[in-house]
Formats: structure tokens, sequence, C-alpha cells
């Protein structure tokens, strides 16, 4: 099977699976971090095929959403799209260990060593959290967690357990519980500059809402 039909399976698969997603983790979510993953690619020249394999994948079975073991399940999907005989044994670990690893809760309390595909796939997803785009999907998360906009007198920032437990008090504490984090966090130089323009909108965006809700203006 060639590489291309390998990865047109796992498309329609992952877009079926994702399509109906209302927590800001849909298909469209996924197509948005491949096109940071293959802009960041240019310069890093990582493995094109895995790391769109693990940028296909990163999302389906994140904790958030799901409680069982991931790798297994992630094994379990390629053997059931008949792709899992086309990895080798080192690639499967590549691919499993980084869409396991990737995510910002998974590295909280200890910074996980991702392959050069899984640092790609890590900051093309953590730059789709940032700018306008991470706004609209932080409010859409916290409206499908029941969490509130913004609650000033319960405002305070969780620590690191609680947040993988639970995530942030309201929609606006998860800016500084996370958001605000990302932009020292990228691994490629291509990520760092563009997370410069992205992190400075998320930064107007709070100075806008908190004077609004203030009745600054």
């Amino acid at each position: 099977m060639e590489k291309e039909e390998i990865i047109s399976k796992l498309k329609k698969y992952v877009e079926e699976v994702c399509k109906n997603d209302s927590t800001g983790h849909d298909w469209w979510h996924i197509v948005r971090v491949y096109n940071n993953a293959m802009l960041i690619n240019k310069k890093e020249q990582a493995n094109e095929f895995l790391l769109t394999i693990i940028v296909l994948m990163h999302d389906l079975y994140d904790h958030k959403f799901f409680n069982g073991n991931i790798a297994e399940k992630l094994k379990e999907t390629l053997k059931q799209l008949k792709i899992y005989e086309y990895f080798s044994k080192e690639d499967i670990q590549n691919i499993v260990y980084s869409c396991e690893n990737l995510g910002f809760s998974s590295n909280i309390l200890e910074k996980r060593e991702l392959s050069h595909e899984g640092k790609i796939a890590q900051d093309a997803d953590r730059l789709d959290a940032l700018g306008a785009i991470g706004i609209a999907r932080t409010f859409a998360y916290g409206g499908k967690k029941g969490k509130l906009i913004y609650d000033p007198n319960n405002n305070q920032l969780v620590d690191e357990k609680e947040y993988n437990e639970k995530g942030s008090n309201t929609s606006i504490s998860h800016f500084y519980d996370k958001l605000l984090k990302i932009k020292w966090l990228m691994n490629t130089d291509t990520a760092k500059e563009i997370a410069i323009e992205r992190h400075k909108f998320l930064e107007n965006f709070l100075e806008e809402f908190l004077d609004e809700w203030n009745g600054v203006k």
C-alpha cells in the first residue's frame, strides 16, 4: 500500500470520528494543525509521512475525552484500518508516544521528550491554541464543559494537579492557566516566530475584555 493511500484511509476515518465535535477538537482543528505542521516542516525537514500520521491521530483519544489505554487504542485503530503492518516497530512507537504525550497537560508535571516529528506536531497543535482561533476554541470548549465565561470572584489560577483533573475555573482564567504560557513552550524557531503575533493577540483581547467588563470603555 502506498503512503498516499494510507494517509487517505486514515484521513477518512479521522474526519468521520471528529466531524461533529463541538469542543474545538473537530476535523477542522486537525486540518489547521496539519497546515501548521507542514509550514514548520519546510525548515525542519522531519519525516513528512510520520508527521502527517501523528497530526491526524493526535486528538483521537485525548485524555480529556477518553479514559482507556490510549496507546493500545491507537494501535487498535491502525490495525482496524489494516495499515498497522506498513509501519516499523520504531515508527509505531514514535506515533503512539507522540500522540500520547504532545498535549499541554501531559507536560505539566514533567516535560516529555518527543521525537523530531512529535515536536513539530506539538508546536503545530499549540499554535492552534493561540490567536483568534485559540480564543474561539477556548470559549467553545468552556461552554461545552459548562464553564462560566468569567467570574471575578472565582478567577484564581489552579495548580497543576487541579488543571489535569478539571481544567480552569472559567474560560478567561484558562488564558492564564494555559494559553499565555504556550509562547514560551515552542520547540522550533518557526513556531516561536509565529507564536509572537498570536500571543500578542491574546493579550490585546484580554485587555479589551476586562475593560469592557469593568465599564472602562
